[in-house]
């Protein structure tokens, strides 16, 4: 079995679970700006963290948009920006962005991301040369501005954005086919799984499960 985590924003609920027994342990992001936790305490479960990750490959990291917006050569500031730990958030990150992917792609075809991956963000990949879903991971590497914002809706609610971006309703409306997904990012009450017809093949329907709840101490097991 695998679980995955949303949101960190500085807590350390995760650590609860590292004694389960899971093939693999995903974490999807956001480990910085928080309104009720110390810079100190973020910097830290953070580093805890990735030691984590150094010491057991099951546990996979990505990237959220309140960590994207500390990386060099992003201008880009989102709501909780910590300016006067800018550039301390930026080392550490920066110190790890090895461990950190934009997403991950399972053998039975879910992608595991912040935000989630659409149709009209993936076209948008392939014609700037990326061939697969796993290629936006390489991409970013080649050129952060992929994940910038791209939309008119303030809070992100656009089939263009990113994968650490996108919001649900935009996400349901164009889900990449073929594929299940498993998101964070936007705070439900409890974790939610959405079903969406698979317009590639009409035995067939998409699952999306949504689990940034506000309930801190709640994971998914799949």
């Amino acid at each position: 079995m695998r679980l995955a985590i949303g949101d960190i924003h500085g807590r350390n609920y995760w650590k609860n679970y590292l004694h389960e027994d899971f093939s693999a342990f995903y974490i999807l992001g956001d480990y910085f700006d928080s309104f009720n936790i110390s810079f100190s305490r973020q910097c830290r479960n953070f580093a805890e963290i990735c030691a984590a990750a150094r010491r057991d490959s099951r546990i996979k990291l990505c990237l959220g948009n309140h960590d994207y917006h500390y990386l060099a050569g992003i201008s880009e500031r989102y709501s909780g920006f910590q300016e006067k730990h800018r550039a301390a958030a930026g080392k550490i990150l920066e110190e790890n962005l090895d461990l950190l992917k934009v997403l991950y792609l399972t053998e039975d075809n879910y992608i595991i991301s912040h935000a989630g991956l659409s149709s009209v963000f993936m076209e948008k990949m392939r014609n700037a040369g990326v061939d697969s879903v796993e290629g936006i991971n390489g991409a970013f590497v080649k050129d952060r501005n992929i994940l910038k914002f791209d939309g008119g809706e303030i809070h992100g609610d656009d089939l263009t954005q990113s994968p650490i971006w996108i919001r649900p309703r935009s996400l349901c409306s164009s889900p990449l086919p073929g594929y299940n997904q498993i998101v964070g990012h936007t705070p439900k009450p409890a974790i939610e799984e959405v079903s969406i017809p698979d317009d590639t093949d009409a035995q067939k329907s998409i699952k999306i499960v949504f689990i940034n709840t506000e309930l801190a101490d709640m994971v998914y097991w799949f």
